[in-house]
């Protein structure tokens, strides 16, 4: 979910659906801006829960926050400092917290003029919607 503080709104609070995850093999990818935009219950859940953390490049205060899940080997200063396509990783690996390391990911593909017209297009085959942006709405 990208954006996940915007899904404040579900039938169960998203840090409860975090805790019970790993009992369903439930897997979520949650993505956001900074931990300002999260409130202070879901801000601990999601540290507390979510096993495998990919940072980009953090504000200063982030980082302070964040620096908790990779030291000793990344502080604060690096994640404030990754650069493009630069990511930190904590994962869990067979088990057992690895310890933090960086990355290189690739940048975006150029974009493929029409594309997004024929994946409206094919989304509406599938559910049965228009493919006008303005009169497309999803499935409840």
């Amino acid at each position: 979910m990208d954006e996940a503080h915007n899904f404040l709104t579900l039938p169960y609070l998203l840090e409860d659906i975090l805790a019970e995850a790993r009992g369903y093999r439930l897997s979520m990818n949650l993505a956001h801006q900074n931990l300002a935009q999260l409130p202070r219950d879901l801000r601990e859940g999601i540290s507390a829960n979510a096993r495998n953390k990919v940072f980009f490049n953090a504000s200063p205060e982030d980082a302070q926050a964040l620096e908790r899940h990779t030291l000793p080997t990344l502080g604060a200063h690096d994640l404030a400092h990754l650069g493009p396509y630069q990511a930190a990783v904590h994962l869990l690996a067979g088990g057992a917290e690895t310890t933090a390391f960086t990355l290189t990911t690739r940048p975006l593909p150029p974009a493929a003029p029409g594309r997004s017209t024929e994946l409206r297009a094919a989304a509406a085959r599938r559910v049965g919607g228009s493919t006008s942006r303005s009169t497309y709405v999803p499935p409840p």
